[in-house]
């Protein structure tokens, strides 16, 4: 595929397109403006009809070579010709490009996750790229976007297309609520007649949104600046995907940089996921969910909670939210303890409601669990024959069922974990070797050592395993909740008397070593 540049190199947005799928666009610090280009295809359209495209005969080719390569190496990775879909557009304004009432642009082929989906009917602006075959394509890494997303944007399309001045920050500003906590039926208002601000440590800029939300500032320097706004009352000036306000940002001269903001509530909800012991897990996550809006099987609003022991929502506007910890009721030992809502009741129905008023502050917010999965610990010492040799070592468990437990190193070399005593894991390590260290370490420069070694690998089976194996008969239901009662951190003399609370992994060394 060809790659061009164009506008949507240096207009930038800081959200991600809804038609995004298993495609990552890089965000980039804004650049010069190159305006529109003499072999630029952007326009403002109305989809009018979507056909899937027949495969043409070297793309048959390629596919029938692909089965047969799929067939005779079952074992490599499968090889299918992704569909195009062409979608014939009625131009409605022309930015750049040919002077014609209709035009086509294709979707998918060699894009296909990066392709740009568009619906029938629907109104649209669109930034095209050129294949090596002639046709126009639509990405989402591209500006391309729905007509009503180009408020802001359209007016410097035509200032570009007319030779006329083109703003150098422009946007729109808009009251919004954090990513899934916009109440139902509210949608993200445009804010008008708010005084901007724009600063640097030589230079100031203002200007005001219009009746539309819409800003622009002309004329900018090269610096960094600092963005502030004239909010009213309870609104902080930030994009709903931060955390606290907005980061100063740099621009060099000639910029047209698209920079969308928001007026969000002040609101916030902070506390602590509390082990029965009264102590904060180490590891915790929890989601946040308008109340009338909680659906188990939907993602809400994810938080975390590390080493401080507290997790912390901002930007909260007034109503009545709920607060769950471990939504999917994952097996996880690095938090092993049921799903469980706010205060701590395993179910839905016994749930309390966090109510915020407008501007308020909930800082002891905190989930007290119960019941938790019994635990138990393991210590594992690496051992290198010869000498360990410069590099980066990377310590796992594999679990046969749940989660994956997390490494806290404790030592030199030693590591510990906390393991379910329901689940098996199978513990191995790797170092990613630094070949110029250890060619300097043995005065060498000619040695081949590989990129990285492996150590052994150690199994330990289940608590439960081990004890039907030792002595059927005294298997008890107290044996499983032995320690549920207790937090997370079991002492490995706890471990039963067969299953190792300690194992040692061996690395052989590299050639050079």
């Amino acid at each position: 595929m060809m790659q061009r540049s164009f506008l949507a190199a240096a207009l930038l947005l800081f959200f991600i397109p809804s038609g995004l799928r298993a495609c990552t666009c890089s965000k980039q610090p804004p650049g010069k403006c190159p305006g529109l280009q003499s072999d630029d295809v952007v326009f403002l359209g109305t989809v009018t009809e979507i056909a899937a495209v027949a495969p043409d005969a070297t793309s048959a080719e390629a596919a029938t070579a692909a089965a047969n390569t799929n067939e005779a190496n079952p074992d490599a990775t499968p090889q299918t010709a992704s569909p195009i879909t062409r979608y014939h557009f009625h131009i409605d304004e022309k930015f750049a490009g040919p002077d014609s009432a209709d035009i086509d642009v294709f979707s998918g082929g060699d894009d296909a996750d990066c392709g740009y989906y568009f619906k029938k009917d629907e109104q649209y602006i669109v930034f095209t790229q050129q294949e090596t075959e002639g046709r126009l394509f639509a990405v989402v890494c591209s500006q391309t976007r729905p007509a009503s997303e180009g408020r802001a944007l359209l007016p410097q399309l035509r200032s570009m297309r007319n030779h006329d001045r083109v703003a150098s920050v422009f946007g729109v500003l808009r009251r919004a609520d954090p990513p899934l906590l916009a109440p139902t039926d509210d949608p993200e208002d445009p804010i008008p007649h708010v005084k901007l601000k724009l600063r640097s440590k030589d230079d100031r800029f203002s200007t005001s949104t219009g009746p539309d939300g819409v800003y622009s500032f002309y004329d900018v320097h090269a610096g960094e600046y600092v963005y502030t706004a004239d909010l009213p009352a309870r609104f902080e000036f930030s994009q709903k995907t931060l955390k606290g306000g907005l980061p100063p940002f740099k621009i060099p001269s000639g910029a047209c940089y698209e920079y969308n903001v928001n007026a969000l509530p002040t609101g916030k909800i902070r506390g602590s996921v509390l082990g029965p012991n009264g102590k904060s897990l180490k590891l915790a996550s929890v989601e946040l969910y308008r109340a009338e809006r909680f659906d188990p099987a939907q993602a809400g609003l994810w938080g975390f909670q590390g080493e401080d022991g507290k997790f912390e929502f901002d930007h909260i506007g007034p109503g009545e939210y709920l607060l769950v910890f471990n939504r999917m009721n994952r097996l996880d030992p690095n938090s092993p303890f049921p799903r469980a809502f706010f205060p701590g009741e395993p179910e839905q129905s016994d749930a309390k409601f966090i109510k915020v008023k407008d501007g308020q502050q909930i800082l002891n917010a905190n989930i007290k669990l119960k019941n938790g999965y019994p635990t138990r610990t393991v210590k594992v010492q690496l051992k290198w024959i010869d000498g360990r040799p410069p590099g980066e070592v990377t310590v796992t468990a594999q679990a046969e069922k749940g989660d994956n437990p997390a490494a806290r190193k404790i030592g030199e070399g030693l590591y510990e974990f906390t393991l379910l005593q329901s689940a098996s894991y199978t513990f191995s390590a790797w170092e990613d070797l630094d070949p110029q260290r250890l060619n300097q370490r043995h005065g060498q420069t000619t040695c081949t050592i590989p990129a990285r070694i492996d150590s052994d690998t150690r199994k330990i089976p289940t608590v439960t395993d081990v004890a039907v194996a030792a002595s059927p008969s005294d298997q008890t239901a107290d044996n499983a909740t032995a320690d549920a009662n207790s937090n997370v951190t079991a002492d490995a003399a706890d471990n039963p008397a067969d299953v190792p609370n300690a194992i040692t992994l061996t690395f052989t060394n590299p050639p050079c070593n």
